[in-house]
């Protein structure tokens, strides 16, 4: 029987794995609440539905799962420092002070200048582990400002480069017979 992966494994290989960076945010009680995430994908076209995953011990968590409502902000490659204030450098409505947000229809807030934004309703929650998965049927979609994605691998943010087909690769990569 082979060993289970140790957890020192596993967060290695956990901080290969590179994503896109978002500002996941929500409301409750008049007051609003976002956090950075990595953990956050399409879930199916029909119906339009995008998944999170939270740490059961984020305060966004709580807005969460009361309010029933969130929206995944997806950052530009210029936003690298409102990532870290939403990963803790700064907490509460301070996170909202630098930036231009709005609210569309379920009244998470939204940011204006995002790459795009998913405004979802929480259509299920499975609880595994020390997380919920939110699932989010989207009600709208804010097309924002044009730019390339914020990454975050290996605890460095990077941006996307556009590699095209003949253009010389760096050491190392090849095209996989594309």
């Amino acid at each position: 029987m082979e060993q289970p992966v140790s957890l020192e494994q596993f967060k290695l290989g956990m901080r290969i794995l590179t994503g896109a960076v978002n500002v996941i945010t929500s409301a409750h009680g008049g007051r609003r609440y976002g956090m950075t995430a990595t953990a956050v994908c399409s879930a199916t076209a029909e119906p339009p539905t995008v998944l999170v995953c939270v740490n059961k011990l984020a305060t966004t968590h709580g807005a969460i799962a009361k309010s029933k409502v969130f929206c995944v902000n997806v950052l530009r490659s210029e936003d690298w420092e409102l990532s870290t204030t939403f990963s803790g450098a700064q907490s509460g409505e301070g996170r909202f002070k630098s930036r231009d947000w709005t609210r569309l229809a379920t009244g998470a807030p939204v940011l204006i200048d995002a790459l795009v934004s998913f405004d979802c309703r929480v259509v299920k929650k499975i609880a595994y582990g020390t997380h919920t998965i939110f699932l989010g049927q989207v009600e709208q979609v804010l097309v924002g400002k044009q730019g390339k994605p914020l990454l975050y691998s290996e605890g460095q943010y990077a941006r996307l480069a556009s590699l095209t087909l003949g253009e010389p690769l760096p050491e190392g990569l090849d095209y996989w017979g594309f």
